[in-house]
Formats: structure tokens, C-alpha cells, sequence
């Protein structure tokens, strides 16, 4: 039997990923099985060095997806462009990195991205993912709002002269409206922007699968892309690169919408 992992911090029974693969990996009929693991920040180094001769491959999520890169034997041109890494695949006891997160808001959302302003709020690496993936879109400009300042500068500065282009940073209060807004924060139970010139809203909290944020993009009729939406792709994207072969989403996404009503 094959082992998969998510890792992250806070996230046992809390964590749907091992619902949804589970469940896949039943449809699939392969030989597998999906946990959680808690990892504490400064424990990376400890749990790769298992990994590698333990595990399949894994996801990672907060707080680890930029720490994650140093402990990897290798990272594909895109994650590495990200700077930040979600997937993990173990080949021959080396640890190689991917980043689905971005493929996942570019397949789901990237039509909206093109030739629009894009507003993303957070600068973790889940603002990363979202950020490149608007970069593909050929979006024509891109806000990244975050409640610490420096670190959305630094992350506007890093995409604007790494990719050529239009990129600037706001404080999280001080959020423009934009076409496109992408909420790649924890913060479910606010309203972080202002939504009403947007046509689509992108939602990465799943639990609770309904936010403040996305209520409201709801009710001006917005195009929205919710976090079940992100979840699913993004998982269905990993287990294309640890598998080779393409998942049933109707199954990943059921097995989420069934963890999320037992959780409540």
C-alpha cells in the first residue's frame, strides 16, 4: 500500500484532504491511503527525512508552503516561480516539489483573469499560487492586499521585476476594487473588499464552505469560484502527478461536502 500525507499545523480532524483522497483513491481502485499530519514549524527537517522513505508523496499547506522548498531535493519551474510548493512527489527517496494551488485558480478562474485587474488578499503562499496564476491569465494588473504591509510589498516587488509585470501593494483596509478578487486568506467571517465592480470572486477557505466574503459575492451575482471548488482541483491536479491518471472531481467533491456536514 501506497501512503499519502497532507501536512500542516492544526489541521488533524480538521483537514477534508483525507475524505476527498481517500475517496478517490477507492474509485480509482488504487492501493493507497491518504492522512493528516501535524508538523510544528522548526520539525520540517525531521519529517522530510521520513518522508522520503515512508511516504508516496504529500500535500502541504500553512503554515509550510514557502519553508517546505529548502527541505526538497528538487522543485519544477513553476513552483519554483511561485515560491511555494503544495505537492510533494517521492521518486527514488527524493522529495520533488509542484505547486497546484496555481493551476488550480488558473483552470477554474483564469478566464476571468485575463485583461482584468486582479485583487488578492494575503501575501502567504497561497497569495503566491493566486498571484502567478494571474500572471498566466495575462491579467492586467495585480493588488496584493495584506494586513502586514511590508510583507505585500515585498511580494509585489519580487512578482513585478521577476515577471515583468504591473504589480503593487495596499494594506488589507486600503483595498481597491478590481475585477477579480481572490480572498487567499484564513479570514472567513469578514468582508475584506469591496466587491461591487468585481465579476468574479475566488474563495480558498472551505470550512465554513459559505464565508462572509462569498455571501456577498453571491448576492451582487458575481462568478464565484468557492474553496470546495479550489480544494478538489488542486487535489485532483496532485494526484495527476503522484498517479498518472485523471480522478473523478464528482467523487473528491461529494467526499468534501460529506466531511464538511459531519464536522458542523
Amino acid at each position: 500500500m501506497r501512503l499519502f500525507a497532507v501536512i500542516g499545523w492544526g489541521i488533524r480532524n480538521k483537514s477534508a484532504s483525507p475524505a476527498m483522497h481517500n475517496a478517490s483513491f477507492k474509485r480509482l481502485g488504487v492501493d493507497a491511503a491518504y492522512i493528516a499530519v501535524d508538523v510544528p514549524k522548526g520539525s520540517l527537517q525531521c519529517f522530510t527525512d521520513l518522508a522520503r522513505f515512508n511516504l508516496a508523496g504529500f500535500n502541504v499547506t500553512i503554515p509550510h508552503k514557502e519553508e517546505i522548498t529548502t527541505f526538497l531535493d528538487g522543485v519544477t519551474a513553476d513552483a519554483r516561480a511561485v515560491g511555494a510548493v503544495n505537492t510533494v512527489k517521492v521518486e527514488r527517496n527524493l522529495l520533488v516539489g509542484y505547486n497546484t494551488d496555481y493551476l488550480a485558480v488558473y483552470r477554474l478562474a483564469g478566464r476571468y483573469m485575463a485583461g482584468s485587474s486582479v485583487l488578492i488578499l494575503g501575501a502567504g503562499g497561497a497569495a503566491r499560487a493566486a498571484a502567478f496564476a494571474a500572471i498566466k491569465a495575462e491579467a492586467s494588473e495585480i493588488v496584493i492586499a495584506n494586513r502586514t504591509l511590508e510583507r505585500a510589498e515585498a511580494l509585489a516587488k519580487e512578482f513585478a521585476e521577476k515577471f515583468g509585470v504591473r504589480a503593487r501593494a495596499v494594506g488589507l483596509g486600503g483595498a481597491p476594487r478590481a475585477d477579480v478578487v481572490i480572498n487567499a486568506t484564513p479570514i472567513y467571517d469578514k468582508v475584506l473588499a469591496d466587491l461591487s465592480d468585481a465579476k468574479a470572486y475566488v474563495e480558498y477557505v472551505y470550512n465554513p464552505p459559505e464565508t462572509a466574503m462569498l455571501a456577498k459575492a453571491k448576492e451582487l451575482g458575481l462568478a464565484v469560484i468557492d474553496g470546495v471548488d479550489i480544494l478538489v482541483e488542486q487535489g485532483a491536479a496532485a494526484e495527476e502527478i503522484w498517479l498518472g491518471v485523471g480522478p473523478d472531481r464528482g467523487v473528491m467533491r461529494e467526499a468534501v461536502l460529506e466531511f464538511l456536514r459531519g464536522s458542523r
